[in-house]
Formats: C-alpha cells, structure tokens, sequence
C-alpha cells in the first residue's frame, strides 16, 4: 500500500500471487499463494500452463525519486514459473527462473503461447524477445529482434506469427512517435531467430500528402486496451479505431473582401487492415469513418469537451463489421465497405456534480434565474432551472 510504498528505501518489489481451482462449477477452492520479486505489467503478464504458473515482471523505482543517486542499476525483466507444493501445501514454490532480461528498459508487452513466451521491452528501441519455456524448471531466452518503435499488445496467428499494435519509431529510429500508431507482423517460425515480416503505420492524413502537417498526434484505444483489437480470421482483417483532431485552414471571397477560417476538424475512424501471413504482407483495407455523428453545423457537440466520443469497439458478424463509438453505431459490409446502415445514439449527458456540506449541497446543474437570491419562499421551493434536460433531437443518418 501507499503508507508501506512511501520512503521505502528498498529496491526490491514484489507481486503476490495466489491460485484458486474453480473447474468445479459453483465451487471455488484455494490452491496457494507464492510472491516473485518486481510488478507485472498487465493480465499477459501472467499465465497458467500444465499446473503451472509463468508470470513475467519488471523491478523498478517507479518514480522513487528519494531514491535518486543510490546505488540503481535500472529496470530489470524476469520471467518467473511457479508450481504448487506436490506435498499439498499451499505455497506456490519457484521451480523454473530467467533473470537479467533487457536491463534497463521496462516489459511493454507480453504474451505465453504453449511452451513459448514472448517480450516486449522499451527504453530507446524495442526489441523482442522470444522465451523456450518446454522445461518449466529451466526457462531460456532464445532469441532477441531489435526494430524500432514499440508494441503494446501481442496477438498470436498460428504457430509462426505474431501480430502486434503498439507506436511507431521516432526519428532515426529512436525514441516513439506518438502522432503514429503502428501494426507489425512477426515471423517467430524459426523461433531462435525471429524477424520483422511487415510494419504499417497508420495516421489520419498520408504524411506523403502536402497536409500532412495539420496534425500534431492521432491515438489507439488499441494501444492498451485489447478489447479495442479485433481480428476476424476468416477474412484476415483487423479492426482497430484510430481518432485525432486535424488543424483545418480555409479561405472564402465575400463582396470581395476575402475571409480566413481555422479550427480543428475531430476525426475518429476504425481502420481496417488486411492481414496477409502467408506472404508476410500488411496493408490498409479500408476506412469506416464516424467523423460525421460529431462533425455538424454547429460543430462538436459537449462530448468533444466531455468525454472520449472515439469509436471504441468493433465487431465482425457475418459479411458486415460494426463499429461502435459513443454516438453512433454502423453497419458496413467488409466486402465492398458500403455503409449498409447507421444509427444515432443519445447525446452523452454529463451527471451533475456537487459541491458544499453534508446540510447545504449544491448542484452543478441548478441555475438561479436573474434576480434570485436563492431564498427559499414559506412554502419552502425554490427557483432554479435545469439545463440537464435540454438536449436537439439526434441526428439521422439513416
């Protein structure tokens, strides 16, 4: 906790780990507990195999700064095996450990497949490390794969690929470019040697065009949030959103007096990407654009002050893909990427706040009209008015 975490002058952390069996429908039993040194990264971090447990982690200070000038050697990687005590106790004892990974640099990704793990680590490039796990007493890195940029999720295809999302390198190849967010397709079939099969980088605006300059970032929800991340096999695509607001110039002549306009367009699109792993290809497919639920005439509505209006999900069924944002839902179908229909969704409306003591509390949302002091009358009402309530029709795109 907080209290234990502050002024902590020990370099090591740990992660508690504790196993329970519910393959007994309704019944839930304790297996055991055990605790690896440094934190993990995210749920892929952490993995059940064969009755055993592979978990990956990465010791840092994590902003410790009255740490600053010890004796710190940087972030170091581990990847843990735990198994339970054969005798029934209830511990869960390290049988299987490899330590020393990347130092320096922190676990961005991970992900075990069977008797194979795979790492991501970052601090100026990302390498990728690929991890034999068949003996679960004596795990070994195999194979390390330096490409720039960073991936954020691993997503397996097969045995012998591997399809990621994460951001693109920064100049030179260092460093990120968080204005792109970059697909990349992995070939791990010679698993001691893994290679970079295709990379595609993907923004709103082609920076070969002459405006590519009018936006300064563009973002993922699929960067950490995996559920943002979907692949249909059958078709061989993937969906991810991709949302960014583009610096927009334009000039008007009136009575020959010319006028100048600029302002920021939201853009918020799900990309389709075909996946081609048999010729270790990556390109776009196409593009399902709900710009529009926002962009009207009277521009953005409160959501653009109020919240995340991305597309935030998508789903494959049958020929159609649907994707779904705050605002909208649409229906396209993936073959011709025709927009076979759309709805609009509600205006998000924002719960009111409050503010004030326990006997006096104020709502955001109560307006006193012009010349009320806020008095209450004998009946004991009182004048406000509601603009929670008021909100335009949605608009119809159907």
């Amino acid at each position: 906790d907080w209290w234990w975490y502050w002024r902590n002058a020990d370099f090591e952390e740990a992660t508690n780990i504790h196993a329970f069996d519910i393959s007994d429908g309704g019944l839930t039993s304790y297996i055991g507990s055990g605790r690896v040194t440094g934190t993990v990264n995210d749920q892929f971090s952490l993995s059940e195999y064969n009755g055993t447990i592979r978990v990956a982690t990465t010791q840092d200070i994590w902003g410790r700064w009255w740490l600053d000038g010890e004796d710190w050697a940087g972030p170091t990687n581990d990847v843990y095996v735990l198994a339970p005590e054969e005798n029934g106790g209830d511990e869960l004892l390290q049988i299987g450990h490899v330590g020393g990974i990347a130092t320096g640099e922190t676990i961005w990704s991970c992900r075990f497949i069977g008797e194979k793990g795979y790492l991501v680590t970052f601090r100026n490039i990302d390498p990728l490390w690929t991890i034999d796990l068949s003996d679960p007493t004596n795990p070994q890195v195999i194979g390390e794969l330096e490409v720039s940029g960073v991936s954020t999720y691993i997503h397996p295809l097969g045995e012998d690929h591997l399809l990621t999302i994460g951001i693109a390198g920064g100049e030179d190849g260092l460093g990120l470019d968080w204005g792109n967010t970059q697909i990349s397709l992995f070939d791990v079939s010679n698993f001691s040697d893994p290679t970079l099969a295709s990379a595609l980088q993907l923004a709103p605006i082609d920076r070969n065009s002459e405006d590519w300059w009018s936006w300064s970032w563009s973002y993922s929800e699929a960067t950490y949030e995996h559920k943002a991340f979907t692949y249909w096999a059958p078709a061989e695509l993937l969906a991810i959103p991709l949302s960014t607001y583009r610096y927009t110039y334009d000039e008007v002549v009136i009575d020959g007096r010319k006028y100048s306009f600029s302002g920021y367009e939201y853009v918020t699109q799900l990309i389709l990407v075909k996946v081609d792993a048999e010729n270790n290809t990556l390109t776009k497919y196409g593009t399902i654009d709900h710009s529009d639920f926002y962009n009207g005439e009277n521009g953005l509505r409160d959501s653009y002050y109020y919240g995340s209006p991305n597309v935030r999900r998508s789903i494959f069924m049958g020929d159609y893909v649907y994707a779904f944002s705050a605002e909208g839902v649409t229906v396209t179908n993936y073959s011709t990427m025709a927009l076979s229909d759309s709805v609009s969704l509600p205006e998000m409306v924002n719960a009111p706040s409050y503010w004030g003591w326990e006997e006096d509390v104020v709502r955001s949302d109560e307006v006193q009209e012009d010349g009320d002091d806020g008095e209450r009358d004998d009946d004991g009402a009182g004048s406000s008015s509601d603009s929670g309530e008021a909100s335009s029709d949605p608009d119809d795109r159907s």
